[in-house]
């Protein structure tokens, strides 16, 4: 290696291979268990998550084989990782359908996600916000909220697992590719099937938006990848079948070809027509991610424990290198397209990208090789489709109405989270000049809402503390209780458990059913209340209970016992009814996490 060089072999110490197109960095034991998925960083190529059956997900540093993080909280195996755009968060979904979000620099988790019936099979971040979506094996596809830990929409109509789903790049779709063969297009707005792709024969494994035109390139088990214009909805091209299925396609940040990988190989393809550039026998297994950074792509692949890293020198590649001939040419991509008016091949300005590109790190490789020759003029063909850039689009809108505009029927939207979601999503429209009086009529409509449940609830507050004031308690208690209002009825159990000297069996027999609500509730403070409460109960009236379910009145009638008695059963079967119930939560997180144990281990001495 040349004296001064930097990259993947003097950063980390590896061997140089000048003749080499392609190499294996590393390969390294990443989990005690078989490992399930893995993750490069996107920003850099620099940083990998890896997700295994040992309930774990740890980070590495590209090139170092020890690990850098490890992050646990998940109570099944993990099936699917990713990062968000900075790199500053990864999230995990695993075998029970739980989706975890840990913030890396504290190696702490800031969102637990739950709705899915079935495992996680796919995970992506929203290109711009906090916005997350989720593909399973329940064939549902979830999008999240991340900052207020809430399901904004759930998008139901694939019949198979969720293999793939990315955002387009303008951040106003989603779309997804199933095991049931199929690409839906989902506009996030409306929440509606744009246009549905039917063309594979196979599962849909890996999709790409195209960084500088309307296009679309799917990977399937079919062995195949297909290239959608994304103005006509029409079928660019396909290739001719590969000899394994495929598993990761990526374009090249210019978007000249794409990459696609399958278990031993790579190819560079051309879309109008169909054409393999050039071809590489890469015995990688299972690559599960491919990027390219400084004129290399990276790609990572798994097999049981292990985990392998491997490098591609793209500059010795076709077309890179300046050889524009293509190795095989499909012949019938043009029977099977329509045939592009005569026009000169368009300019690609990078309209796609929504911000500036972050600096580029160097080179993951050896010294820079000189200057390639100026590129070659290819065959001639007919020329490409002049597509419309992204800028023109949001002026303009679509050339036609969607094929698929009907609404989904079992789109399952939360009316006031989606709202919210709308305006986040779609908040990169060109700025408009809003008055005062615009302004403060949108604030009012969004707090009437708001106002009318305070107000409603401060009523209900009012009618139970006119019944309290009365001096009965317990006629109290069963108001705010019977009013169906999970905020009133914890607001009343903090009061009450300040004040232990008016606790009886009477009142337990009142709240206990109200605390097997509250443990449902998706609030954090409705469930520590919850705990509290239940704690106290056990404690205070716990041996009581026991001791006179263990003598049961007999002989001469007693009617004071008996109704102790009466209560004394009827809690023990409530408590036993919120024991079993709550294991349910005993994977959770932080001091909720170690209240619900705690109500779990004074459950377990209760009986």
């Amino acid at each position: 290696q040349r004296k001064g060089s930097s990259g993947i072999n003097a950063e980390y110490g590896g061997m140089t291979f000048q003749s080499k197109r392609a190499w294996r960095l590393q390969e390294f034991a990443a989990h005690g268990g078989n490992v399930n998925c893995l993750a490069l960083g996107p920003k850099k190529a620099r940083l990998m998550a890896t997700g295994g059956e040992d309930r774990k997900v740890n980070l590495w540093t590209i090139g170092s084989p020890t690990v850098t993080l490890s992050l646990s909280g998940h109570t099944s195996g993990i099936d699917c990782v990713g990062f968000d755009e900075s790199e500053e968060h990864v999230v995990a979904g695993s075998a029970s359908g739980t989706i975890k979000l840990w913030n890396i620099d504290k190696a702490q988790v800031v969102r637990t996600l739950s709705g899915h019936k079935a495992n996680i099979s796919a995970l992506a971040f929203h290109t711009y916000g906090k916005f997350l979506a989720s593909g399973s094996l329940d064939t549902n596809v979830r999008l999240w909220d991340t900052r207020r830990q809430g399901c904004i929409c759930t998008y139901k109509g694939h019949g198979g697992r969720i293999n793939c789903l990315k955002f387009s790049p303008d951040g106003k779709w989603i779309v997804t590719g199933s095991e049931d063969g199929t690409v839906k297009m989902w506009d996030l707005g409306t929440s509606k099937v744009i246009q549905e792709f039917k063309q594979h024969d196979a599962g849909v494994s890996c999709l790409q938006f195209h960084p500088c035109e309307f296009l679309l390139a799917t990977g399937s088990s079919d062995k195949t990848v297909k290239f959608w214009d994304l103005e006509t909805f029409d079928l660019v091209s396909t290739t001719n079948p590969e000899a394994k299925p495929i598993r990761q396609i990526v374009y090249d940040p210019k978007g000249d070809a794409l990459f696609s990988g399958a278990e031993d190989s790579l190819r560079v393809y051309g879309w109008e027509p169909a054409r393999v550039y050039d071809s590489l026998c890469i015995f990688w297994g299972k690559v599960a991610d491919m990027t390219v950074q400084s004129n290399q792509l990276i790609g990572a692949s798994y097999q049981h424990t292990n985990v392998a890293v491997w490098v591609v020198d793209i500059g010795k590649l076709k077309p890179f290198n300046g050889d524009v001939t293509p190795l095989v040419e499909t012949a019938d991509t043009a029977a099977s397209v329509p045939a592009a008016p005569t026009q000169a091949p368009p300019t690609r300005p990078n309209v796609l990208t929504p911000q500036p590109a972050p600096t580029q790190p160097p080179p993951l490789q050896q010294p820079a090789q000189p200057a390639p020759p100026a590129r070659q003029e290819p065959l001639k063909r007919t020329p490409p489709k002049q597509r419309k850039n992204l800028q023109h689009w949001e002026q303009k809108g679509p050339t036609q109405e969607p094929r698929y505009g009907q609404m989904n029927q079992n789109a399952d939207v939360n009316v006031a989270a989606n709202a919210l979601g709308k305006i986040s999503l779609l908040d990169n429209q060109p700025e408009q000049t809003v008055t005062e009086s615009d302004f403060m009529k949108t604030a009012a409509a969004g707090h009437r809402g708001v106002r009318d449940n305070l107000e409603a609830r401060l009523r209900n507050l009012q009618y139970v503390r006119t019944v309290w004031s009365k001096g009965d308690l317990k006629q109290a208690l069963e108001v705010a209780i019977s009013l169906d209002d999970q905020g009133i009825t914890v607001d009343i159990l903090q009061v009450i458990q300040s004040r232990p000297a008016i606790w009886d069996l009477h009142i337990c027999t009142i709240v206990l059913p109200a605390l097997r609500t509250l443990f449902h509730s998706k609030h954090e403070n409705h469930l520590f209340v919850a705990c509290s409460t239940l704690k106290h109960i056990i404690k205070s009236f716990g041996q009581l209970i026991k001791d006179n379910l263990n003598a049961p009145p007999v002989g001469n009638i007693d009617i004071t016992r008996e109704e102790r008695y009466k209560k004394c059963h009827l809690c023990h079967q409530q408590i036993a009814n919120i024991s079993r119930e709550i294991t349910r939560h005993s994977g959770a997180q932080g001091k909720l996490g170690s209240a619900i144990r705690e109500i779990i281990k004074l459950s377990e001495n209760f009986y």
